[in-house]
């Protein structure tokens, strides 16, 4: 199956608020949640996390106390987390306000590296606290969520199973339906979505996406999850569209360039253009034929090898070539 194919089916599923699946041989249906949804969800969370704590499983507090007593988690450790996310988000702005393409890539790969060491450290952390009232908390909250998810007919009146019946499923049954939900819900990823508005065949919701009520039929507060993040990056990208009138065609269907693309002010574009105009003779310290193209602007001619050139005119240059290189 295509990809525009697939992008066009969890279209289809996002605006109705629910997805068709094959589950123990039966077409059963999950249904999207809602910020309401969220809501008893936390309630449910609050119950599981107090009724942990009176069967007597640790906190997080607890266990971090103890493992700060016995020198295996130090406030330095939690000193270093703060500091690295502090430090990501400071190396975030500051691409933001990177106009090279080049330098933004570089930019990013630094950010990259910082993320993957906060993971590895927060890892090691949750690794040292182990089983707490919040990690029990948390997984019964998500047994709960899957529970209210699956529903046996698409007007979504009827759950698949009661509590009690989810109860009495054995392990491998549950461990069934979470990779059924798991799996549906791949294509409703942030960086799915992106891709789903940047299809061709979305080009013509773009204008409507001010309105929900035209869009979904349904005030914004009733949205699903769903629903709220593909007309929020709809109105992301329109914005970004309506902006900028150079977007070069390699980046108008990667979400994550164009991003970074609408990050960087028209107006801050605009002075690198004015400056390195391609008549001017100036080129831009270190940049590359995409950073022209990014930026709107022809690469200059100055700089360029005269042996390359040669080459390509087949061993040399006329008096012509030369005061073309030259920019005469």
């Amino acid at each position: 199956m295509s990809s525009s194919t697939l992008h066009r089916k969890a279209f289809r599923d996002i605006v109705r608020g629910y997805s068709a699946v094959e589950y123990l041989n039966k077409l059963v249906y999950i249904k999207h949640l809602t910020p309401h949804d969220q809501v008893e969800l936390e309630d449910i969370t609050a119950l599981y996390h107090s009724n942990a704590e009176e069967r007597g499983l640790p906190t997080e507090k607890d266990m971090l106390e103890l493992l700060e007593k016995e020198g295996d988690w130090t406030k330095d450790d939690e000193k270093y987390i703060e500091r690295t996310k502090d430090y990501i988000e400071n190396m975030e702005q500051a691409k933001r306000k990177i106009v090279i393409k080049s330098a933004q890539d570089q930019q990013e790969k630094l950010i990259q590296a910082e993320i993957q060491k906060l993971e590895k450290k927060i890892k090691q952390k949750n690794d040292l606290i182990g089983n707490t009232c919040e990690k029990y908390a948390q997984q019964r909250t998500h047994d709960f969520y899957i529970l209210k998810s699956f529903y046996s007919k698409p007007s979504l009146n009827k759950p698949l199973y009661t509590e009690s019946e989810y109860d009495n499923l054995t392990q491998p049954q549950v461990a069934v339906l979470v990779n059924t939900y798991n799996n549906t819900f791949k294509s409703f990823s942030e960086d799915s979505i992106q891709h789903l508005i940047l299809e061709e065949f979305y080009s013509p919701y773009l204008s409507f996406a001010e309105d929900s009520l035209q869009f979904y039929g349904k005030p914004f507060c009733e949205l699903t999850y769903n629903q709220i993040r593909m007309i929020v990056y709809t109105r992301i990208f329109k914005n970004i569209f309506d902006n900028n009138s150079n977007i070069p065609d390699k980046i108008r269907k990667d979400p994550k360039a164009l991003l970074d693309y609408g990050s960087v002010s028209e107006e801050e574009k605009e002075k690198f253009r004015s400056k390195f105009d391609s008549g001017s003779g100036s080129t831009i310290v270190g940049a590359k034929e995409e950073d022209y193209e990014y930026l709107g602007i022809s690469k200059p001619m100055v700089g360029k090898s005269l042996h390359e050139e040669a080459k390509k005119k087949g061993g040399s240059l006329s008096m012509q070539d030369m005061m073309k290189l030259s920019g005469v």
